[in-house]
């Protein structure tokens, strides 16, 4: 190793150790302060913290019909608190700030094995930890590590799926799987998007020549795909009877754990268990346009590169741009749906987004189409590198993720905005250190907001505050 590649590693080893030192101690601190403030339940730790104090008192028998998840999360608290006999409010809430850290080691190690497999992009160690940084400190994500929500544990149980799907341990990656539909429901989609990932690996696997990148990015995969399997079906019955089987084989555990989820919907007459009435399944397109604007607002730098060839589109196609502005136009006329939860819960920004602007002024949820148009189209572009059927089951898991849905939450966003940063090519410097700024700026302001504005309701004693 020469003398310049030992400074630049001791230069690196020096800015690891001493951001991830800045990140515990300013982390445990803000943990601190927060805990301070807000010493009693902050939302829906009401339910969470409760259910769990009962489990670490050993009564699995008592459950809270306002609690909607499985018991995955209070279960894995249970486990690792209650044999020290740390079953409090605070070392509850430390639970998520331990997922945070581990969210910054499945994240840097996820980016680093990308690299790997894009031997074309030549990444370096600051770039890798500066990403990591960025995504572990994603703003709605990173204010819940302080709070007791399922949405940091999911986000464990999720990365590490995708840790394990990478170095292909498919045993692990199913268990993972199954581990994560506890902690909450929808993360079996996810799953989902890894069992047909490995499918797609298997039939790529057994072309007889490889797929070059420019045809993997376009439909042309699809053609392919279908192609081998007719290939596979002509080698004769017996043969293709004997392909399936390997495929199933290999797939197996994956879809064992999809039928015993489809089982439990069936037992359980739905996904919900407890308050259903909050969570009532319904067609709510509007949420793809929502997602597009959320990822807009965090990831601006990796949009605005691309807003030259948006415009080089509109202009090559308007007449079909135009069609889909018409369809947009329809949708939200038709598909706006409003949860009484925005309407009148005054601890989310969602509810004065609403209440000033979408909900006031008609006119402005259609002066939204071209930020829409001009986000869907950033995402599109920022994928288009991925595999053409890796995007379409990207595409679809979102989908079947927020579309059910008739809450608008930005912690439903939080999964799909993390698959697509993770999926993204080599950023640039420039676009990672403003990303940087941004989240930087966007935690400061939440945690003032947290801490400065406080109100309270007139059926409850304790201080409100706002957050996502």
């Amino acid at each position: 190793m020469s003398l310049v590649s030992r400074v630049n590693s001791m230069n690196y080893k020096i800015f690891m150790y001493s951001t991830l030192t800045l990140f515990i101690t300013s982390t445990i601190l803000l943990f601190l302060h927060l805990n301070r403030i807000q010493s009693h339940y902050y939302i829906d730790e009401a339910f969470h913290i409760p259910q769990t104090l009962r489990y670490c008192a050993w009564n699995f028998t008592q459950w809270d019909p306002k609690i909607t998840t499985l018991p995955g999360l209070y279960l894995i608290t249970t486990a690792i608190l209650s044999p020290f006999n740390l079953c409090n409010i605070t070392y509850i809430r430390f639970i998520n700030l331990l997922g945070t850290c581990l969210n910054l080691y499945l994240i840097y190690n996820i980016i680093k094995e990308n690299c790997k497999s894009n031997e074309k992009e030549r990444w370096n160690n600051w770039l890798i930890l500066t990403l990591a940084y960025n995504i572990t400190l994603f703003p709605p994500l990173y204010f819940w590590c302080f709070f007791y929500y399922t949405d940091v544990v999911s986000v464990n149980i999720v990365l590490t799926m995708l840790f394990l799907h990478q170095r292909n341990h498919r045993k692990m990656t199913a268990l993972a799987g199954l581990i994560a539909v506890l902690v909450r429901q929808t993360n079996i989609i996810w799953l989902g998007f890894f069992t047909i990932e490995h499918a797609l690996d298997i039939f790529n696997n057994r072309m007889e020549q490889p797929i070059s990148p420019r045809v993997l990015n376009t439909p042309l995969h699809f053609r392919l795909i279908w192609k081998q399997i007719m290939y596979e079906s002509r080698k004769g019955p017996l043969s293709f009877i004997k392909f399936i089987a390997q495929v199933c084989n290999s797939l197996f555990l994956y879809i064992t754990v999809c039928l015993m989820f489809v089982a439990f919907v069936v037992w359980n007459k739905g996904i919900v268990i407890g308050d259903r009435t909050a969570h009532v399944a319904t067609i709510h397109i509007c949420q793809i346009f929502y997602f597009s604007v959320f990822v807009s607002l965090f990831s601006w730098p990796y949009v605005l590169p691309h807003w030259r060839t948006c415009s080089r589109f509109l202009r090559r196609y308007w007449i079909f741009v135009s069609c889909v502005v018409v369809l947009m136009a329809a949708v939200i006329r038709f598909n706006t749906l409003v949860h009484p939860y925005v309407l009148a819960d005054n601890r989310h920004y969602l509810f004065y987004v609403w209440n000033r602007f979408m909900g006031r002024y008609a006119a402005f949820k259609y002066l939204l189409i071209p930020i829409y148009c001009a986000s869907l189209f950033a995402v599109s572009r920022n994928i288009s590198h991925l595999r053409f059927l890796t995007q379409v089951n990207y595409i679809i898991c979102v989908c079947m993720i927020l579309i059910p849905q008739l809450l608008v939450e930005p912690r439903y966003f939080i999964l799909p905005y993390i698959f697509y940063r993770l999926s993204m090519k080599r950023p640039e410097k420039w676009q990672i250190y403003l990303e940087s700024l941004t989240t930087c700026i966007i935690n400061c302001l939440q945690f003032f907001i947290f801490t400065h504005k406080v109100f309270y309701w007139e059926d409850q004693p304790y201080a409100q505050r706002i957050s996502w």
